[in-house]
Protein backbone atom coordinates (compact mmCIF):
# COMPACT_ATOMS: atom_id res chain seq x y z
CA UNK A 1 0.00 0.00 0.00
CA UNK A 2 1.38 3.80 -1.01
CA UNK A 3 1.31 5.93 1.97
CA UNK A 4 1.60 9.65 0.48
CA UNK A 5 3.05 12.12 2.62
CA UNK A 6 1.60 15.75 2.60
CA UNK A 7 4.01 17.98 5.18
CA UNK A 8 1.40 21.14 5.73
CA UNK A 9 1.54 24.24 7.63
CA UNK A 10 2.34 27.79 6.81
CA UNK A 11 5.82 29.49 5.93
CA UNK A 12 8.49 28.62 8.36
CA UNK A 13 7.06 25.79 10.09
CA UNK A 14 9.69 22.81 9.24
CA UNK A 15 7.75 21.24 6.22
CA UNK A 16 11.13 21.27 4.05
CA UNK A 17 13.10 19.90 6.84
CA UNK A 18 11.09 16.95 7.78
CA UNK A 19 10.76 16.03 4.12
CA UNK A 20 14.13 15.88 3.91
CA UNK A 21 14.71 13.93 7.52
CA UNK A 22 11.72 11.76 6.47
CA UNK A 23 13.21 10.84 2.85
CA UNK A 24 16.19 9.73 4.15
CA UNK A 25 14.90 7.63 7.64
CA UNK A 26 12.57 5.85 5.12
CA UNK A 27 15.32 4.89 3.10
CA UNK A 28 17.45 3.81 5.56
CA UNK A 29 14.46 1.38 7.13
CA UNK A 30 14.71 0.07 3.51
CA UNK A 31 10.97 1.72 2.15
CA UNK A 32 10.59 3.20 -1.49
CA UNK A 33 9.66 6.52 -1.48
CA UNK A 34 10.59 9.89 -3.83
CA UNK A 35 10.89 13.19 -2.68
CA UNK A 36 9.09 15.84 -4.26
CA UNK A 37 10.25 19.08 -3.75
CA UNK A 38 8.49 22.42 -4.42
CA UNK A 39 8.08 23.00 -8.09
CA UNK A 40 7.60 26.52 -8.17
CA UNK A 41 11.38 26.77 -6.80
CA UNK A 42 12.62 25.79 -10.37
CA UNK A 43 10.39 28.19 -12.23
CA UNK A 44 11.08 31.18 -10.03
CA UNK A 45 13.45 32.44 -12.14
CA UNK A 46 11.11 32.60 -15.38
CA UNK A 47 7.97 32.95 -13.60
CA UNK A 48 8.74 35.44 -10.59
CA UNK A 49 6.15 36.32 -7.90
CA UNK A 50 2.94 35.10 -8.17
CA UNK A 51 0.36 38.28 -9.90
CA UNK A 52 -2.58 36.44 -9.36
CA UNK A 53 -4.85 32.98 -8.46
CA UNK A 54 -4.46 32.31 -11.89
CA UNK A 55 -1.27 31.63 -12.33
CA UNK A 56 -1.48 29.04 -9.45
CA UNK A 57 -3.33 26.83 -11.54
CA UNK A 58 -0.48 26.56 -13.64
CA UNK A 59 1.66 25.98 -10.81
CA UNK A 60 -0.74 23.16 -9.50
CA UNK A 61 -0.68 21.92 -13.15
CA UNK A 62 3.40 21.70 -12.45
CA UNK A 63 3.29 20.30 -8.97
CA UNK A 64 0.68 17.63 -9.64
CA UNK A 65 2.76 16.32 -12.78
CA UNK A 66 5.47 15.85 -10.25
CA UNK A 67 3.71 14.26 -8.18
CA UNK A 68 2.26 11.60 -10.55
CA UNK A 69 5.93 10.67 -11.81
CA UNK A 70 6.17 9.66 -8.53
CA UNK A 71 6.94 5.96 -9.20
CA UNK A 72 8.25 4.64 -5.66
CA UNK A 73 6.87 1.62 -4.81
CA UNK A 74 5.52 2.86 -0.94
CA UNK A 75 4.86 6.47 -2.19
CA UNK A 76 6.07 9.61 -1.80
CA UNK A 77 6.72 12.94 0.61
CA UNK A 78 5.92 16.65 -0.71
CA UNK A 79 6.46 20.00 1.60
CA UNK A 80 4.18 21.58 -1.18
CA UNK A 81 0.51 19.95 -1.15
CA UNK A 82 -1.46 21.26 -3.84
CA UNK A 83 -4.17 22.42 -1.10
CA UNK A 84 -1.78 24.99 -0.42
CA UNK A 85 -2.01 26.34 -4.00
CA UNK A 86 -5.57 26.88 -2.99
CA UNK A 87 -5.11 28.55 0.29
CA UNK A 88 -2.97 30.87 -1.32
CA UNK A 89 -5.17 31.66 -4.24
CA UNK A 90 -7.87 32.84 -1.12
CA UNK A 91 -4.94 34.89 0.89
CA UNK A 92 -4.24 36.95 -1.99
CA UNK A 93 -6.84 36.78 -3.95
CA UNK A 94 -7.92 40.80 -4.54
CA UNK A 95 -10.09 41.17 -7.66
CA UNK A 96 -13.61 39.61 -8.50
CA UNK A 97 -12.45 37.76 -10.93
CA UNK A 98 -9.93 36.07 -8.65
CA UNK A 99 -12.95 34.51 -7.14
CA UNK A 100 -12.73 32.34 -10.50
CA UNK A 101 -9.52 30.87 -10.27
CA UNK A 102 -10.11 30.55 -6.30
CA UNK A 103 -13.44 28.32 -7.34
CA UNK A 104 -11.40 26.29 -9.76
CA UNK A 105 -8.76 25.76 -7.42
CA UNK A 106 -11.41 24.19 -4.21
CA UNK A 107 -12.92 21.92 -7.14
CA UNK A 108 -9.47 20.69 -7.61
CA UNK A 109 -8.94 20.18 -4.00
CA UNK A 110 -12.16 18.40 -4.06
CA UNK A 111 -11.07 15.60 -6.75
CA UNK A 112 -7.92 15.64 -4.69
CA UNK A 113 -10.12 14.53 -2.06
CA UNK A 114 -12.18 12.01 -4.27
CA UNK A 115 -9.16 9.88 -5.36
CA UNK A 116 -6.98 9.85 -1.78
CA UNK A 117 -3.73 11.51 -3.30
CA UNK A 118 -2.51 12.04 0.12
CA UNK A 119 -2.98 9.40 3.03
CA UNK A 120 -1.26 11.27 5.49
CA UNK A 121 -1.40 15.34 6.18
CA UNK A 122 1.55 16.54 8.73
CA UNK A 123 0.47 19.65 10.45
CA UNK A 124 2.55 21.07 13.16
CA UNK A 125 0.20 21.17 16.16
CA UNK A 126 2.41 24.47 17.47
CA UNK A 127 3.68 26.36 14.68
CA UNK A 128 5.66 28.64 16.96
CA UNK A 129 7.53 25.53 18.21
CA UNK A 130 10.04 26.00 15.41
CA UNK A 131 11.08 30.01 15.58
CA UNK A 132 10.08 32.07 12.69
CA UNK A 133 13.25 33.62 10.43
CA UNK A 134 13.03 35.27 7.21
CA UNK A 135 15.02 33.71 4.16
CA UNK A 136 15.43 33.97 0.47
CA UNK A 137 11.80 31.90 0.27
CA UNK A 138 9.98 33.63 2.74
CA UNK A 139 8.55 36.77 1.93
CA UNK A 140 5.84 37.78 4.63
CA UNK A 141 6.33 38.49 7.86
CA UNK A 142 5.77 36.30 11.16
CA UNK A 143 2.02 37.71 11.83
CA UNK A 144 1.13 36.52 8.03
CA UNK A 145 2.82 33.52 8.18
CA UNK A 146 1.25 32.44 11.22
CA UNK A 147 -2.51 33.39 9.72
CA UNK A 148 -1.58 31.84 6.63
CA UNK A 149 -0.63 28.31 8.77
CA UNK A 150 -4.29 28.91 10.59
CA UNK A 151 -5.81 29.31 7.38
CA UNK A 152 -4.34 25.82 5.90
CA UNK A 153 -4.97 23.95 9.08
CA UNK A 154 -8.68 24.86 8.96
CA UNK A 155 -9.19 23.90 5.47
CA UNK A 156 -6.84 20.24 6.38
CA UNK A 157 -9.63 20.23 9.33
CA UNK A 158 -12.34 20.33 7.23
CA UNK A 159 -11.53 18.73 4.51
CA UNK A 160 -9.30 16.24 5.21
CA UNK A 161 -9.86 14.93 8.94
CA UNK A 162 -8.98 11.43 8.64
CA UNK A 163 -5.10 12.53 7.40
CA UNK A 164 -4.59 14.79 9.82
CA UNK A 165 -1.32 13.84 11.44
CA UNK A 166 -0.55 16.70 14.31
CA UNK A 167 3.52 16.78 14.82
CA UNK A 168 5.52 18.17 17.37
CA UNK A 169 8.92 18.30 18.57
CA UNK A 170 12.30 18.18 16.41
CA UNK A 171 12.66 17.19 13.19
CA UNK A 172 14.19 13.47 13.93
CA UNK A 173 11.04 13.14 16.55
CA UNK A 174 8.28 14.54 13.90
CA UNK A 175 9.94 12.05 11.60
CA UNK A 176 9.47 8.99 14.31
CA UNK A 177 5.60 10.63 14.27
CA UNK A 178 5.48 10.29 10.72
CA UNK A 179 7.02 6.60 10.61
CA UNK A 180 5.04 5.53 13.20
CA UNK A 181 1.62 6.37 11.38
CA UNK A 182 3.13 5.28 7.85
CA UNK A 183 3.93 1.38 9.70
CA UNK A 184 0.14 1.40 11.25
CA UNK A 185 -0.98 1.86 7.53
CA UNK A 186 1.01 -1.05 6.31
CA UNK A 187 -0.30 -2.90 9.43
CA UNK A 188 3.23 -3.43 10.74
CA UNK A 189 4.90 -1.88 14.14
CA UNK A 190 7.46 0.02 14.34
Amino acid sequence: MRANVANSGGPGVGKSVLAAVLFAELKILGLDYDLIPEERRKLMCEMGNYRSPFERIYMWRQQEREELRSSAADGFITDTPLFHLYTQGKWYARESRDILAVRELLRMCLELKANGRYQIITIPKNPEEIPYKTDNVRTSGESDARMKHALIRSFVEHFFPDKILFVHGSAKERAAQVICRILELRGEKE
